[in-house]
């Protein structure tokens, strides 16, 4: 709502108050109060859906990594490794391995989209990229390597030829690059929670400011 001279007038002669037009009311209504807080408040307003979809989309895709890496972690009867031993069909961990590194890359991505804010993003990114860069040989052995990118990409016919006990010695619950993955996807899905749950309450506080920026130079009716 934009304060009249008349609207400024009245407020004042009803509590007895004379005041200068070019004073209060040329702060409320010129562009250069308007160029610092209002601004910066309709700054934090667009920028807050962007980023509140950006950290669902890293939530979800770090949430599917913590599942597809826990496939490989369950033992006893629910084992898939030893499942493939008996069948001698080892299709379940193929499938399973491509879904997990489809998983580690769209995490990986995710969290280069909101790192240039967020440093705790960046330290995540960094230390998922260090957890396959540590097991680099053990991966490349079953045909899993490092791109530039620091994605990962699989050699298809090679990951088919690999024998189960290797691949059981790199994803099972024991293995240092599932363990890894897996306290880092948990971590990454809860820190995506947490800033989606900032967010809210920003944009909330926005709301609030608006609001009493619109009343606040109304002190006497």
């Amino acid at each position: 709502m934009r304060v009249t001279t008349h609207m400024l007038s009245e407020t004042a002669k009803r509590a007895g108050i004379t005041i200068r037009k070019s004073s209060m009311l040329d702060y409320i209504n010129n562009d250069s109060s308007k160029n610092t807080l209002l601004k910066e408040l309709n700054k934090i307003g667009s920028l807050a859906p962007i980023r509140k979809s950006n950290y669902e989309k890293l939530e979800k895709e770090a949430d599917t990594l913590l599942k597809k890496t826990e496939f490989f972690t369950q033992e006893g009867e629910k084992s898939v490794f030893d499942k493939a031993r008996e069948t001698g069909n080892n299709r379940d961990i193929y499938d399973g391995i491509k879904a997990m590194v489809e998983s580690y890359n769209n995490t990986l991505k995710s969290l280069d989209t909101v790192s240039d804010t967020y440093k705790l993003n960046d330290y995540y990114s960094r230390m998922l990229k260090e957890a396959a860069a540590d097991n680099s040989d053990e991966l490349s052995n079953i045909g899993i390597t490092i791109a530039e990118d620091k994605t990962l990409v699989i050699n298809d016919d090679k990951l088919k030829e690999a024998q189960i006990d290797s691949l059981e010695k790199i994803f099972c619950a024991s293995g240092d690059f599932s363990k890894k993955t897996l306290f880092l996807a948990s971590r990454i899905s809860d820190n995506a929670r947490a800033n989606l749950e900032s967010l809210s309450s920003m944009y909330g506080l926005t709301g609030n400011l608006y609001s009493v920026l619109g009343s606040k130079y109304d002190f006497w009716s």
